[in-house]
């Protein structure tokens, strides 16, 4: 009988181990069980697949949110409330993607919620000048982040890494930049190489010319001996500018960062003068107040900021490090040419985001919300090991805070097992790609939203429901062969 131990979130040799298990042994649904769940979506979801296909007359297939519940077809939310999506049919969702990790409080969460409609009411959504809760949210992220002395917002964490390279590289004076294979850091050009899963190399920059990413390259995650060889050969070439990394792994630590992995990072980065970069898009403000270099006690030189700094509204994006990196950014579109970096951003701080991100951090303290969410994603991923464990279903489950990895393919880390050859690799990757897109399906016909099948965030309103989501993976993992 199968009888799998508990794993510590933190604990990256043991995740490695059991992934390789779960790469080997791992189950899926029935044919019986895919037959049901997919009729289930014809009958029950006629509505979303109707709009969806009206929506492809004037939209590329239909969707335009990398987020969205693809397989069979994407649903149609009408609704989001605490902690529950509701589709155009009726259909009620417990929703375990929070837009993939932004709403941390709940959805539509009554505070912010109001504080933006007493901001419409008073002073509109968009003025193009400055207000007060521009200062009131920078004040506050600067204020949990130690190593931020001032913070620029955004309009989204792909323009927050952009910003973020181009400090690097003017304030080095250097070229080179050095990413995690397999991390995504948004969509930018400089950046789109081996992206999703390890060793993709350029194989996602269509459009992007080679030239653009003659500058960058990719290092395996966990291995501080290859970061420094590669800060060694990049000398040559006129130094590193920047290593950027998600501080707790690849695809929000579905291969996860080993502990003391970022201290070696931290002293080669002194040591090479490079700087880092952290992109606590997802861990920012959902790890703890201090995010990802509060829990791992290291700081960066530069953090990236995204969807939580706006509580849930466009413009979640931004930047943040110490005095003399962001003196290379000047007010509006003041720059100094030649001294200075060019950005801006019309919607950029505006005051629907401002006074919603600086609600939404201040909530987060005043709930206490990461104490409780940390004791109920410990619980939650012990029961759900409980039972994997009763249907011996081989799986990943791990949490780190209230992001969570709920993994039966193993698919983040099929590459980064050496044995396998790329034939090897490609064919686990596209049976793996298969079976969690059925398994998000399965989950979905249950009543439970997650991201594409694996990565899994918990709000505070979803302490409530977690037994309901643990009854509907009990449906699920009992289908499983």
């Amino acid at each position: 009988m199968l009888r799998q131990d508990y794993l510590n979130g933190y604990d990256a040799d043991a995740i490695h181990q059991r992934a390789a298990r779960v790469i080997r042994d791992g189950k899926r649904l029935s044919q019986e069980a895919l037959e049901t769940y997919r009729a289930w979506f014809d009958q029950k979801c006629a509505g979303s697949k109707a709009a969806v296909e009206e929506a492809k007359r004037f939209i590329p297939g239909g969707i335009q949110h990398n987020l969205a519940l693809n397989h069979p077809f994407p649903l149609d939310i009408v609704r989001a409330d605490g902690p529950y999506l509701c589709d155009i049919d009726g259909n009620q969702y417990i929703d375990l993607l929070n837009a993939g990790g932004v709403t941390i409080l709940g959805n539509n969460y009554p505070p912010i919620r109001e504080a933006v409609v007493r901001m419409m009411e008073d002073t509109g959504y968009l003025t193009g000048l400055y207000h007060e809760y521009e200062r009131k949210l920078a004040e506050k992220i600067c204020s949990c982040y130690p190593s931020c002395d001032k913070f620029r917002m955004l309009g989204s964490g792909t323009e927050a890494v952009m910003v973020a390279l181009r400090l690097a590289r003017a304030f080095t004076g250097k070229d080179q930049i050095v990413k995690l294979k397999g991390c995504y850091d948004g969509w930018s050009d400089h950046i789109v190489y081996d992206v999703r899963t390890v060793n993709t190399k350029a194989s996602f920059a269509s459009g992007i010319p080679a030239d653009t990413l003659k500058n960058t390259s990719a290092v395996m995650i966990n291995d501080p001996e290859a970061l420094e060889r590669r800060f060694i050969e990049n000398e040559a070439k006129g130094g590193t500018a920047a290593f950027i990394m998600e501080p707790i792994g690849q695809d929000s630590g579905g291969v996860p960062v080993r502990l003391g992995y970022h201290q070696e990072v931290r002293r080669l980065c002194d040591k090479y003068g490079v700087l880092l970069i952290m992109d606590e898009v997802v861990t920012g403000f959902r790890l703890g107040m201090g995010g990802a270099q509060e829990t791992f006690g290291v700081p960066a030189d530069i953090t990236v900021f995204g969807k939580i700094i706006a509580g849930g509204f466009a413009s979640a994006g931004g930047v943040g490090a110490r005095d003399e990196i962001m003196a290379l950014i000047t007010p509006g579109v003041s720059h100094t040419a030649g001294r200075t970096i060019m950005l801006g951003g019309t919607l950029s701080a505006n005051p629907v985001s401002c006074v919603a991100g600086y609600t939404a951090l201040c909530e987060l303290e005043r709930t206490r919300a990461h104490e409780k969410l940390e004791t109920a994603a410990e619980q939650f991923a012990r029961d759900l090991t409980d039972l994997a464990n009763r249907y011996e279903i081989p799986a990943i489950i791990t949490h780190q805070g209230s992001i969570m990895q709920i993994d039966v393919t193993g698919f983040k880390h099929i590459a980064t097992f050496r044995e396998y050859s790329e034939a090897e690799i490609a064919a686990l990757r596209a049976e793996g790609g298969k079976r969690m897109n059925e398994f998000a399906m399965a989950l979905a016909a249950e009543g439970v939203i997650v991201a594409a099948g694996n990565k899994t965030f918990l709000n505070l309103q979803t302490i409530g429901v977690l037994q309901d989501a643990l009854a509907a993976y009990e449906r699920v993992f009992r289908q499983m062969i």
